[in-house]
């Protein structure tokens, strides 16, 4: 799986991740011992590199794999993974190592404006996961974030599953617009293009349709999330995560979406006019404009306004088209190019799946890209 030889079963994972955790203890001993200098930026970066390789791989794997002996695997090292660096991040023999390099002026001046500035985004890391604690809080915040870890796994795999319905229950003339299981009909999506009132509405309210485990998983999420926060010094856990942003604050963050706000309403209750009018023209019988309405009538007002054939603009944004469009693009602005390759035996994770190299003018191969393109049973909304 993506060229990497552990991988050829599930169980691979499980040898990667190891492969992964050996490499972060011999870098965090080296980074432990080694004097101030540019060489402890260097450490700590190829300690994030050698967590995040596998961590990263292994979380678009738990989602997009076809295979769940795949997704469990994968799931399981992003798990472990992500309980390392957690319990990084409250490493205090780690954390000096990079504080004596942050507090010593003449070895800082030497250094580079990138290299001073990874220093410093590696030490709030340090700062938001509760570092200044003592070693019984420090490993409460591990506990929570490892939990906020799991909710959230589990809150996102949730929202890719269908709901079902008893197909009784749907009028049996929009029946055949959703997947039949047996006695009851899957529905995986809103169907905000169909043009039947009924289907987009039954598509709505089924799909979300809350779920009482959905709920709780988030109720869970945001009660620990604001614990966290808590134990590591702030107010609320958005003024953790918007700390080191361009917001900064809650508060700024408010006053930029009130702001925006105020300057769409205008525009926002004229296009909800325009569709209304759409609706009342094409529907008069039912001429409420209802939430499922919204994407549908828009792109219905879209179609009329510009009154263009499909047929005309469409052979342009064919997928060949557009991928060669970016081609262009990304050679005449960065000088990389893409080139179509062929894949190996259990390189990809679907037939469709296409790999792309990724080649500087100077610099030579960057790297690979895997586009999933294509729809398919059971594949996550992208």
């Amino acid at each position: 799986l993506f060229g990497v030889p552990e991988l050829n079963c599930p169980e691979g994972f499980q040898e990667a991740q190891n492969k992964a955790l050996q490499e972060s203890e011999e870098l965090v001993q080296k980074a432990c011992s080694t004097p101030p200098g540019p060489e402890t930026v260097m450490i700590f970066d190829q300690l994030s590199d050698s967590l995040c390789r596998v961590a990263d791989l292994a979380d678009f794997v738990k989602v997009a794999h076809p295979d769940f002996a795949f997704r469990e695997a994968a799931e399981e090292a992003c798990r472990n993974i992500g309980t390392v660096v957690e319990k990084l991040n409250t490493d205090v023999e780690l954390c000096q190592s990079l504080r004596r390099l942050l507090a010593d002026e003449t070895v800082m001046s030497s250094l580079d404006p990138e290299t001073r500035r990874v220093a410093e985004l590696f030490m709030f890391d340090f700062e938001i996961s509760g570092i200044h604690l003592d070693e019984e809080k420090r490993r409460k915040a591990v506990d929570l974030n490892v939990r906020i870890l799991d909710l959230c796994n589990e809150f996102l795999i949730g929202t890719h599953i269908p709901n079902k319905i008893d197909k009784h229950v749907l009028p049996e003339h929009i029946r055949y617009n959703f997947t039949a299981e047996g006695n009851y009909l899957r529905v995986a999506g809103l169907h905000a293009d169909c043009p039947d009132d009924l289907v987009r509405e039954a598509a709505y309210k089924i799909f979300l349709h809350s779920n009482s485990q959905q709920l709780a998983r988030l109720e869970e999420l945001l009660v620990n999330r604001n614990s966290l926060a808590q134990l590591v010094g702030y107010d609320t856990f958005a003024h953790r995560a918007l700390q080191g942003t361009m917001a900064k604050n809650p508060g700024i963050k408010r006053v930029w979406k009130d702001m925006l706000g105020n300057q769409m309403c205008n525009g926002t209750q004229k296009d909800f006019e325009m569709m209304t009018k759409m609706k009342t023209k094409l529907n008069p019988h039912n001429s409420m404009l209802m939430p499922w309405d919204h994407p549908y009538y828009s792109g219905v007002l879209r179609a009329e306004r510009y009154n263009i054939d499909p047929g005309l603009y469409c052979p342009f944004f064919s997928l060949g088209a557009c991928m060669e469009g970016l081609n262009s693009l990304f050679s005449q602005l960065l000088g990389i190019s893409l080139y179509a390759e062929q894949t190996k035996r259990g390189e990809i994770w679907s037939e469709d799946v296409r790999k792309l190299a990724v080649v500087h003018e100077t610099e030579g191969l960057l790297g690979y890209i895997y586009c999933d393109f294509f729809q398919r049973p059971d594949k996550p909304h992208q």
